[in-house]
């Protein structure tokens, strides 16, 4: 079983948090969400999204995967907490993966994480990384290395596939797809 790690900050997109959480569950993964404020936020459009434990609980162990959530609240802490910052990029150092959605790709600039990689991201938020980037490519997902990126709300399943099948095999995440009714992405 592997573990993830889904870093819950103020802003967050709803749809991109729990889907990723949720399907990874459903495919049998340890996951843990972190919150870099409270134990419960108001995501992007004003739900409360809640966490299992805060960052600084957590942000020592090493994970499989940590996953930014995107919404512009998320993404701009992301990109601004340094605890946040140290841990993608130990993250990225290290052969584990690194999954970031929608605008948070923009948490990768300030350190040079995405530097040589191809990635994707909200096409809002594009002109911000791509100059930072060896390419965007405008794909629901892209895979470079360690790093997963994925657009947005709409994306987020066949993000979240894209995981389990990292992280658990084609077979679960077939299975996980096909038990949700979901297109088979992985």
């Amino acid at each position: 079983m592997a573990t993830a790690l889904v870093v819950l900050c103020a802003g967050a997109e709803e749809i991109e948090t729990v889907t990723i959480a949720d399907v990874l569950v459903r495919a049998k993964q340890e996951v843990t969400v972190a919150s870099a404020a409270g134990l419960v936020v108001l995501g992007s459009r004003g739900i409360p999204l809640a966490a299992h434990v805060t960052l600084d609980e957590v942000r020592q162990r090493d994970f499989d995967v940590v996953y930014l959530p995107g919404g512009m609240g998320s993404a701009t802490t992301c990109r601004d907490d340094p605890r946040i910052q140290d841990l993608a990029e130990r993250q990225l150092r290290s052969p584990r993966l690194l999954a970031v959605i929608c605008a948070a790709p923009i948490a990768l600039v300030p350190r040079r994480l995405c530097a040589g990689r191809s990635l994707t991201s909200f096409p809002g938020v594009r002109a911000q990384v791509e100059p930072h980037a060896l390419a965007w490519v405008d794909r629901p997902v892209v895979i470079d290395g360690n790093l997963v990126t994925s657009q947005g709300p709409g994306t987020a399943l066949a993000l979240a596939l894209a995981l389990a099948k990292l992280l658990a095999g084609e077979t679960v995440a077939q299975t996980v797809a096909r038990d949700m009714l979901a297109p088979s992405g992985a």
